[in-house]
């Protein structure tokens, strides 16, 4: 895998971050290597991670990017079944078992690294096995802690893998959020002895399920591999009287191991291809050879060069003059950042004694449906406001009841919005077109799950654009604005547009909008 020069990255994605490792090789030896950490809640790749990610790639022509899956649900099967899953990903683990992942899981990662691509995918069993390969234990159980789930197997007499499965454990989130929850300091002490206990009573289960089962293995050892040290070696003591067994606590490094899958003896076992790598060497040699000919041409043919070179300078200015127009697409960040300003000056215009039940947004203007305390707020607070941003602003009271009036507020002219933040040019992933299909598939990966997305229309210009409405039911309609962050963090340009419907229903706020997909044709 590894030429004269190349670059490893593996990239390690946790609950709220991403590691990356960097590993140069020259001549199939480590020569340099450096790790960055991003903060990373969304699901897909942060925006400086991607451009550092790029940059070496466009660098160095040999460079890998490899990952562990994201939602790491695999099971073991046994190989001659594996075949039969229709609705999972497998590939292989040893000689008796293939790892399996639902076709959506494995999605889901490639996904997240679209704006880089990515070369290898393996599970973290694949590490868990990698590491029985290197230490043949016997009639032990072996569990892995990776972010808040441990990997678990139990080997036989030979050492090999008899029974597998995956547990999950409480995240120091959920104590975070919860009742018992008073600081950071008592915090981390319970969510240190729900682990502890969590351990205990996860590993007893998976005993007696093991043992109802099977007869002729006997478990003489517990081994506990962890990537973040969370028990204390009184712990380990207290484990031990507690399970009557020798316990061990290893700490493993996931990167080292992921470096180790990714060289040849291990290629294979990745969920994934790897992609062809273009070399400039190559494309050196190719150009030199053309170089040649043509000047041999000219010779022959005698031509003046200088007259070659002008046509063939023409030509090319041409023809790139053609590409930038096509792959000109719309600024989405810009557009987005509009369109939150716009939202926020309709929210800032409401006073506290009035209650706002609907709004809807439309390019012209904007309709608010309310409540009012008084029948004069409108004329003395809203509307000098409101006349800020739109050229007119009229109501009318549709009813007034003892105490409160309802009203709708019509606004319409609509003046220009531009956003206070600086934009700047937008690079976009354009390697390929993307059907309707594929980019349906991409936009519930964004959304809540409960969201409805349906495709409207499409229609073309300089670019395709797909339109789209979304709707889904938030808690609060500033949620609105976290779609927009969501949604400039992505590589693609793609923004909500107009109409924006924001409601107040008895199962919370309902958003309604439309979001533009655009790509070159």
């Amino acid at each position: 895998m590894f030429n004269k020069h190349s670059l490893y990255i593996n990239a390690i994605k946790n609950t709220n971050s991403l590691k990356l490792d960097f590993k140069k090789l020259e001549n199939n030896e480590i020569v340099e290597s450096s790790q960055s950490v991003f903060l990373s809640k969304e699901e897909i790749l942060p925006r400086d991670a991607v451009h550092k990610i790029n940059a070496f790639q466009k660098e160095i022509d040999k460079t890998y990017v490899s990952t562990l899956l994201i939602s790491d649900d695999t099971k073991l099967v046994k190989r001659n079944l594996s075949k039969r899953l229709k609705d999972y990903s497998t590939t292989n683990l040893n000689n008796e078992y293939d790892v399996a992942i639902l076709k959506n899981k494995l999605f889901e990662t490639r996904h997240y690294f679209e704006a880089t691509g990515i070369d290898y995918v393996y599970s973290i069993f694949h590490i868990l096995n990698l590491f029985i390969e290197k230490n043949p234990y016997r009639n032990s159980l072996i569990a892995l802690f990776f972010n808040n789930k441990a990997y678990i197997v139990i080997l036989n007499t030979k050492g090999e893998i008899v029974f597998a499965k995956v547990e999950e454990f409480t995240t120091f989130e959920n104590v975070k959020n919860s009742k018992f929850y008073d600081n950071d300091v008592l915090g981390q002490k319970l969510f240190d002895e729900i682990h502890y206990f969590e351990v205990i009573d996860t590993i007893n289960g998976i005993i007696n399920e093991f043992y109802e089962n099977t007869n002729d293995i006997f478990i003489e050892e517990i081994r506990l591999l962890y990537t973040v040290k969370q028990l204390s070696e009184k712990q380990i003591e207290q484990l031990k009287d507690e399970m009557m067994m020798e316990v061990f606590y290893h700490p493993i490094s996931i990167e080292e191991e992921l470096f180790e899958l990714v060289k040849d003896k291990h290629q294979h076992k990745s969920f994934i291809v790897a992609r062809k790598k273009k070399s400039k060497n190559t494309s050196k040699i190719i150009l030199t050879i053309l170089s040649i000919i043509i000047v041999g041409l000219v010779g022959y043919l005698t031509i003046p060069l200088n007259e070659i070179i002008k046509e063939n300078k023409k030509e090319l200015e041409k023809k790139e003059q053609v590409i930038i127009k096509q792959f000109k697409l719309p600024n989405h960040i810009e557009k987005n950042l509009i369109v939150k300003k716009r939202v926020e000056e309709l929210f800032n215009s409401i006073p506290y004694d009035v209650v706002l039940k609907e709004i809807e947004i439309t390019k012209e203007g904007s309709k608010l449906v309310a409540d009012f305390l008084n029948n004069d707020t409108f004329i003395k607070t809203m509307q000098p406001e409101l006349l800020k941003y739109y050229e007119s602003s009229t109501i009318e009271f549709l009813n007034s009841k003892k105490v409160v009036y309802e009203g709708v507020i019509t606004n319409s002219g609509a003046k220009p919005v531009t956003s206070s933040m600086k934009i700047y040019e937008e690079t976009y992933i354009t390697d390929e077109f993307i059907p309707i299909i594929r980019v349906t598939e991409q936009l519930k990966t964004l959304f809540p799950q409960d969201a409805k997305i349906n495709f409207k229309s499409s229609f073309k210009s300089d670019v395709v654009t797909f339109n789209y409405i979304v709707n889904f039911v938030v808690d609060t309609p500033t949620r609105l604005f976290d779609v927009v962050k969501m949604l400039n963090n992505e590589l693609y340009s793609i923004h909500i547009s107009y109409p924006i419907s924001i409601v107040k229903t008895e199962a919370g706020i309902e958003l309604e909008f439309i979001l533009q997909f655009h790509q070159p044709k």
